[in-house]
């Protein structure tokens, strides 16, 4: 038996657990995971251990000293971390007492945003890709989560503010400065900006859902609002979009595979409450859309190189055409959750 946590994205409420997760057919899944993790800081710099899981993703395991870049992620919900790719260089960027969690390194690597609760509230903040400067950016009453980065290097997140309930696009620069919105007029949260700008995905719940397992779709605007399509329809969630670095695919996580939506014989369930999310790929335009893993997976970005993709609960690396599965183990971390993979 295992264990995942699950984040809730459903109207401002902020992080929720799920009990043991694991396949319908009993096989190996995630790393044991609960949202607020006991940390021992490392004293220097670490090489996590290195788990190959090749026997339910066939061909070669990824050669994970030849990765570049740098991943970011957070221990649960309690600080954010950053890794190199290769599993060297570990290191602790945030000490608060509250929780700070949901980082995204900007395409040049030179910053993180994250989400803190350090001010009472969710809030958007930005800090050196060395821990230094932090910063808030979103700078509101309401709840501000899921940031982001354009192409220019600026933040957008996801914003409650002059609503009662759901969220707006919110944008700002790196310092807070110039803040404004992006006239999508959908429900948004999670966005993505695609790599040539012209582009924002998100994911958007649909009008009338509720439950632990409500129903959100993922949609592409251009990034003046306009051109707004939808590009899921399946029953249950499908969320957290990625854009590959050449703009073609985006990765996301479904939980169309959970047995509370699918009656296939293959269907995959938890086994306690929460849905099973899995990742898929599709093309740009919403089609081809195919699932790469049946492990469990709710958070997914793409490497700089787009040859691999890293999703969590858990640092999981995997070949987009589902080979090759490892898991880094950062030592003394805890549970990984909101991993984000950038250049160096």
């Amino acid at each position: 038996m295992v264990r995942a946590t699950r984040l809730s994205v459903s109207c401002g409420v902020a992080v929720a657990l799920v009990a043991t997760a694991c396949a319908k057919s009993g096989s190996p899944q995630v790393s044991s995971s609960r949202a607020r993790s006991e940390v021992s800081s490392p004293s220097g710099p670490a090489s996590p251990k290195v788990s190959p899981r090749a026997a339910s993703t066939p061909g070669r395991p990824i050669d994970v000293a030849s990765l570049r870049g740098r991943i970011v992620f957070s221990n649960g919900t309690s600080d954010i971390w950053i890794v190199n790719a290769d599993g060297s260089g570990l290191r602790r960027l945030t000490r608060n007492p509250a929780n700070d969690f949901d980082p995204a390194l900007s395409l040049d690597g030179s910053q993180i945003a994250f989400r803190s609760e350090r001010d009472g509230n969710n809030e958007v903040y930005v800090m050196r890709a060395d821990g230094s400067d932090q910063h808030d950016v979103s700078r509101d009453a309401t709840d501000d989560w899921g940031p982001t980065w354009s192409p220019d290097g600026r933040v957008l997140w996801n914003c409650a503010r002059g609503l009662i309930t759901g969220f707006r696009a919110c944008v700002a620069d790196a310092d807070g400065g110039a803040a404004g919105r992006v006239p999508i007029h959908r429900y948004v949260e999670y966005m993505a900006w695609s790599p040539d700008g012209s582009r924002i995905a998100f994911m958007s719940q649909e009008k009338g859902a509720f439950g632990d397992d409500p129903d959100y779709n993922v949609y592409v605007a251009n990034a003046d609002g306009t051109g707004l399509r939808r590009l899921t329809t399946t029953q249950g969630s499908d969320g957290f979009p990625s854009w590959s670095p050449d703009g073609t695919m985006i990765a996301f996580t479904s939980t169309r595979d959970d047995c509370g939506n699918s009656t296939s014989p293959g269907c995959l369930t938890t086994g306690d409450i929460g849905p099973f999310h899995t990742l898929y790929l599709m093309n740009a335009d919403g089609s081809d859309q195919h699932r790469v893993t049946d492990r469990f997976a709710q958070f997914v970005d793409w490497s700089p190189d787009g040859r691999y993709l890293v999703f969590s609960p858990g640092l999981n690396i995997i070949r987009p055409d589902g080979t090759g599965l490892v898991t880094l183990h950062p030592p003394g971390v805890g549970e990984v959750e909101f991993a984000d993979w950038g250049v160096s």
